[in-house]
């Protein structure tokens, strides 16, 4: 027999909103341990108290922004589509089904009036990070940067070819001390001068704040990059920086490690990195600030000349190389270049090995990345900021940009990596409440044991008697308890309690048999 379902298209239904939306429900989750609350207060300033009519709630507006990150919807207009018909997008907004939905271009339109100029959207990033670290969810002292790119809104086949002049800055503490060895050597000391390169650069016409992506074994493209920074213990995300896609990755580094070392008050002592970091200025920043870094493997020079340099072991002492084959030795020769390599030499200059002036920093760093503590820290990389990615491209449409412009991109990026935090610090309490109750439940139950005991201790019976009220009044509870569930437990529990079990023993009554003891022992598991 074939069933028909009736039309219940017009089926009137008395409910509540509370009942509709599950329980388990993620928005549930983030309206029970986020406290937006804080947004007034940032944006009291952009609103008059005294003039024009009532505003949307500018909670609402940033809840609408979250709801499109967190659920990975592509549009604005979309976003605002679903909640009209959505309850838990409701729920959350706090909108009933009798009372309309803000119009898709209301967050739009308050942006460009409003939000624009103001640093709303980096203090909600920022105020999120302090909810996660009241949480403990955020150790502070072990990061994980990378970057990622984004694809821009614009066709990678409208361009422009343009020459820019790119000014390739001298780092000044290096030169200073390339001087002074030359000094030393009674040597002129070199003049640098900042050099000035013409790169011949494309320039999109659709969105010209976008930069020209190309890169090995990756697409090729206008993008935007987001250099990011993640904390070790809960993933949260602590700094998103996004420039154009023709940026290198160690540009921006230092300046964001000290960002967030001010901004939160972190201590750094940990940094696990790729080898695009691996620069002489991020080198000597871990130095001076005492941080254990661990860089990406990174082949210097042509194998030829690795497999030539092995030949060598340099004496820091002498400061000389000995050939280990010969025992042949290169002294220095007083030459160094305008880079910072030194030049060593045998004596008839038949033979030449080239060592920068802090060539001991590359051996750290190596002795740091082949350590066992170093393998562990890089391992986490990839389960660390390259899951953040992941989650953010994957379901929080983060693959492509949705608006022009390195401001716009980077305000957009606060408030999805912010809901990003949302999620993992919602879920992280959620997980931990559950654990609570768990461990609650197993206390409960431990404690009905040692009644059960007590019970028992206090009765005058002979040892036999005792033991096998013990396994008449454990067994259930131990095949509740499953870290109680096994003989090792219970032969401890047995040399535990043995004494007070002798001590209510009448002076006159025999000890069982041992054989009777190990039966009722037995009977226990």
């Amino acid at each position: 027999m074939i069933s028909i379902s009736k039309n219940i298209q017009s089926e009137i239904l008395m409910t509540t909103m509370e009942e509709i939306v599950p329980q388990d429900s993620l928005f549930r989750k983030i309206d029970k341990y986020i406290d937006f609350t804080f947004i007034y207060d940032k944006i009291k300033y952009l609103y008059c108290e005294n003039n024009g009519r009532p505003s949307i709630d500018p909670v609402v507006l940033f809840k609408i922004v979250f709801i499109q990150a967190l659920d990975g919807i592509k549009s604005m207009r979309q976003t605002c589509k679903k909640i009209k018909v959505d309850a838990e997008y409701r729920w959350f907004l706090g909108i009933p089904f009798g009372q309309d939905t803000p119009h898709f271009s209301t967050f739009s339109k308050n942006y460009e009036r409003r939000f624009k100029d103001s640093d709303i959207f980096e203090e909600i990033f920022v105020e999120i990070v302090n909810q996660a670290i009241k949480y403990k969810l955020v150790d502070g002292t072990i990061f994980y940067t990378d970057s990622t790119h984004k694809k821009a809104n614009a066709n990678k086949n409208k361009y422009d070819d343009e020459v820019v002049k790119v000014v390739k800055e001298q780092r000044k503490w290096l030169e200073e001390e390339i001087n002074e060895e030359r000094i030393k050597q009674g040597r002129k000391p070199f003049e640098y001068k900042d050099k000035i390169e013409e790169k011949h650069i494309k320039v999109s016409t659709t969105d010209k704040e976008s930069g020209y992506y190309h890169r090995d074994n990756k697409e090729k493209g206008f993008m935007y990059l987001d250099h990011r920074t993640v904390d070790d213990k809960c993933n949260i995300i602590v700094d998103a920086y996004v420039t154009k896609g023709n940026v290198h990755d160690s540009g921006p580094f230092i300046e964001r490690a000290e960002y967030i070392k001010n901004k939160f008050g972190f201590e750094l002592k940990k940094y696990a990195v790729d080898s695009g970091y691996l620069t002489l200025d991020i080198k000597k920043y871990f130095i001076e600030n005492n941080i254990f870094g661990v860089f990406g493997y990174r082949r210097y020079g042509s194998p030829e000349s690795k497999k030539e340099k092995n030949k060598y072991e340099y004496n820091k002492e002498l400061d000389i190389y000995v050939e280990k084959s010969t025992g042949e030795v290169l002294e220095y020769s007083g030459l160094i270049d305008k880079n910072g390599y030194k030049t060593y030499r045998n004596l008839d200059k038949t033979k030449l090995v080239r060592r920068h002036i802090h060539e001991e920093w590359n051996e750290l760093f190596r002795d740091n990345r082949l350590s066992k503590e170093g393998k562990e820290l890089y391992q986490k990389r990839k389960e660390h900021v390259e899951r953040s990615f992941a989650d953010s491209k994957q379901n929080h449409g983060y693959r492509y940009a949705m608006y022009k412009g390195v401001k716009k991109n980077q305000h957009y990026t606060w408030l999805i990596c912010a809901a990003q935090n949302m999620k993992n610090i919602a879920i992280k309490n959620d997980n931990v409440g559950k654990k609570s109750l768990t461990l609650s439940s197993n206390i409960h139950d431990f404690i009905k044991i040692l009644k059960n005991i007590i019970k028992i201790l206090f009765i005058r019976n002979p040892l036999e008697k005792n033991l096998e009220g013990l396994s008449t009044l454990w067994k259930p509870q131990f095949k509740k308890l499953g870290f109680f569930n096994n003989l090792t437990s219970l032969i401890w529990s047995y040399f535990f309690f043995t004494p007070f079990f002798v001590r209510k023993l009448p002076k006159s009554s025999a000890l069982p048999a041992p054989s009777n003891v190990s039966t009722i022992f037995l009977s226990l598991t």
